[in-house]
């Protein structure tokens, strides 16, 4: 179940940023910096699963690896789609309502139900990883046209 559901969530990834790069480069390097935030502590975290689930090493890198191919799958679909406006508008809300299901019923429920001793302290950090994540997005979105090399 992880794999096939890390391999949605990568062919959503894979259409966000083909739908990002045929609007621009720049904003398509935006949505590649943000998708490589969030998938390198996402795949670590799937190995983790797979080694803690007794799947042996060699074989948790393979099912990482091909779920990550997914990815690909969707860039290619979206830039040979995306042609005209209508057709990146429905990339993007397909695209963000996989992501905000995925933030929903995946990562949300293990937020909630965390056991620690100090769960105040918990619930700041994981508040201000989220506030941190929302800001470096709220800036990337806000500066894109102004990103010179």
């Amino acid at each position: 179940m992880i794999t096939i559901g890390d391999g949605i969530h990568n062919f959503a990834d894979g259409l966000a940023m083909g739908a990002a790069f045929s609007l621009s480069w720049k904003s398509g390097l935006a949505t590649s910096l943000a998708v490589l935030c969030h998938e390198l502590p996402h795949e670590l975290g799937d190995f983790a699963i797979l080694l803690h689930s007794g799947v042996s090493v060699r074989r948790a890198l393979l099912l990482n690896v091909g779920s990550a191919m997914t990815s690909f799958i969707g860039l290619y679909i979206a830039l040979s789609i995306a042609t005209d406006l209508a057709t990146k508008q429905w990339i993007a809300a397909i695209t963000a309502g996989l992501f905000l299901y995925v933030g929903l019923a995946d990562m949300l429920p293990t937020m909630v139900h965390i056991s620690n001793k100090r769960p105040w302290l918990m619930f700041l950090l994981q508040n201000v990883g989220l506030l941190t994540g929302w800001g470096i997005m709220m800036v990337l979105s806000l500066y894109e046209e102004s990103i010179s090399f």
